[in-house]
């Protein structure tokens, strides 16, 4: 092959003209800056970039939804909606998640021993047996009082996850409250405005449903609610203080019985 042509000095008045050396061009001397004629072109690599962090986000997504269902069979779902319920005074919806007659029936026990510490000494075995039968013939009258007091107490509670979404109060309420679950029943432990309060929630075919209530300050409540339908002190303990009188000292009383 014959060698370069060699450019010539410019003569005035003459076009210059520009020679390539094919030679150079077929064995990658082209000038930097220049491509290259018949060489392969190289593929840019955003979109396996893009393709990569699309699937990355595709994964998320599914992942959150399937994490999400999941935790939809928690009894911290089920909690949060009778907190979102409360929050927004919606009965109906409350209802779903919060057994009423189930709660009131929990309470019958709490009433039966505030109602005893009341009488303190003057608790007679009669007066006990009727405390313990008349408590749960008064469940009826207290029950609006309870699911109301719940709610009310709820709100109260949670008055700083107001207007914050719903799926940040359900994820983070188990770092709020302590849940313990075993098997199909779990026991919530909370303190909220000083109170102890401790949940049980059992699971049904659908969700898990508030099924007792424990809340000494509530339970004396109510007993302040039906007090007047309890009985009195004073004619069973001067009955009974009658009775022990003459049975350690017989003929002492009016009317006592003589030896």
């Amino acid at each position: 092959m014959s060698a370069p042509v060699q450019n010539s000095p410019q003569t005035p008045g003459k076009r210059s003209r520009i020679v390539i050396s094919l030679e150079r061009a077929l064995h990658g001397g082209a000038p930097q800056g220049q491509p290259v004629y018949g060489a392969p072109v190289r593929r840019r690599k955003w979109p396996i970039v893009l393709g990569i962090i699309g699937a990355i986000l595709v994964g998320l997504v599914l992942g959150g939804f399937f994490y999400w269902q999941h935790y939809k069979t928690k009894p911290a779902y089920s909690l949060a909606l009778a907190l979102d319920a409360a929050q927004r005074s919606d009965a109906a919806a409350f209802d779903q998640v919060f057994d009423t007659d189930k709660v009131v029936q929990s309470f019958a026990p709490q009433m039966i021993d505030e109602a005893k510490g009341r009488f303190g000494n003057a608790l007679t075995p009669a007066m006990q047996q009727r405390v313990e039968a008349l408590i749960p013939t008064l469940l009826p009258q207290i029950r609006e009082s309870v699911r109301g007091e719940v709610m009310k107490h709820v709100r109260e509670a949670t008055a700083r996850a107001e207007g914050k979404p719903f799926f940040l109060v359900a994820l983070f309420l188990p770092y709020y409250v302590d849940i313990k679950q075993q098997g199909d029943t779990a026991t919530i432990s909370a303190k909220a405005n000083d109170r102890d309060i401790e949940l049980t929630m059992q699971r049904n075919e659908k969700r898990w449903k508030v099924v007792g209530v424990k809340d000494p300050a509530l339970a004396k409540r109510l007993v302040d609610d039906v007090a007047k339908e309890l009985p009195a002190i004073g004619a069973d303990t001067i009955d009974e203080a009658r009775k022990q009188i003459e049975k350690r000292l017989p003929g002492i009383l009016p009317g006592g019985k003589r030896r």
